[in-house]
């Protein structure tokens, strides 16, 4: 897994921000999944890769949604910057990867074994699932900030002939696109997912003139500083995100619109830096031409006279044209 998933993945790690996600997206906002109803497996599993033997495949995130030791089901999210289509190929490897687990034909006891002994260990008045399978549910959360342009599902990504399609079911994306979710979506997450979705609606919307709208919804407390910046950071491309993550990650008050607020302050001290280096290189391109013309009075006196230096500067087409044209021709 490149390093960019493994950031943004671990905000998502956190059972509060997982059950959240899957509380609003799924259950339409009931609290259904509690923080202690999730455990953390291994995201690898192994698969046949033609004739290069076996190879290893990696979901971002995946945890057993689990109920009196049982297992309820198994959760999967998978995140997003850019349309990807493979997407769906990749999912259906996934989610067949995770059932074929289920299954171990060699070992006269597998997992369904296990899951009935738990059960038949758990108190009298306690549900026995009739069958000790459990389903795989992978959200994929895009956080680009233009539509999914392509593969949405399995029969958009792969040419099936009508014949077939009796015979192979489709396979859906259930795609997530962060930045396009309704406001009241958006209102039912609780944790600091919320925080991240907001920021991508208006990102969005506004570009980098949300930094100075003071939106108050970004006045929420951040709960995971530092894996809360990292994925704004890891998804907008921009690294200063993370460097104030880094700085405040033991601030247990710091909020979005204070990020924004200091994010806002280095992009403007950046930008007066840029400007000085540029008319620094300007300034040193003109006295060159200047000596080259024998100019050597010019470049003293504009060294010593600012005034001067900008008549100079206008002549040789590095000021805006008014000032160039209202300028003194130099002796």
């Amino acid at each position: 897994m490149g390093t960019k998933d493994k950031t943004t993945r671990r905000l998502e790690e956190y059972n509060d921000v997982f059950a959240d996600i899957i509380n609003v997206l799924v259950f339409n906002g009931e609290r259904r999944v509690r923080e202690d109803d999730l455990i953390d497996i291994d995201t690898k599993t192994e698969i046949v890769a033609d004739d290069k033997g076996f190879r290893s495949q990696e979901r971002d995130v995946s945890k057993f949604w689990v109920s009196h030791k049982i297992r309820l089901a198994l959760f999967g999210l998978e995140n997003q910057a850019a349309p990807d289509f493979q997407m769906p190929l990749r999912l259906y490897s996934y989610n067949g990867a995770s059932y074929k687990a289920q299954i171990i034909p060699d070992k006269p006891r597998g997992k369904a074994d296990e899951v009935l002994d738990e059960a038949a260990s758990m108190d009298e008045q306690a549900p026995i699932p009739k069958q000790p399978f459990y389903p795989v549910l992978t959200l994929v959360l895009y956080f680009g900030i233009k539509p999914w342009d392509t593969a949405k599902s399995l029969y958009e990504a792969v040419n099936i002939p009508d014949e077939f399609k009796p015979f192979i079911p489709d396979m859906p994306l259930n795609l997530i696109e962060v930045a396009w979710l309704a406001d009241e979506v958006i209102d039912k997450f609780e944790s600091d997912f919320k925080i991240v979705a907001w920021f991508f609606k208006q990102y969005r919307i506004h570009g980098n003139a949300y930094l100075d709208m003071q939106d108050p919804k970004l006045l929420r407390r951040i709960e995971h500083v530092l894996e809360t910046m990292r994925m704004v950071s890891a998804f907008t491309g921009d690294p200063d995100y993370e460097a104030f993550g880094l700085q405040q990650s033991h601030n247990k008050e710091i909020t979005m619109l204070a990020a924004l607020k200091e994010y806002r302050n280095d992009l403007k001290q950046e930008g007066r830096k840029e400007g000085r280096k540029e008319e620094r290189k300007d300034i040193t391109s003109v006295f060159a031409k200047l000596l080259a013309q024998g100019r050597n009075d010019d470049v003293m006196r504009a060294i010593q006279d600012p005034e001067y230096l900008n008549v100079i500067m206008a002549e040789f087409g590095y000021d805006d044209e008014d000032k160039a044209e209202k300028a003194p021709k130099p002796n």
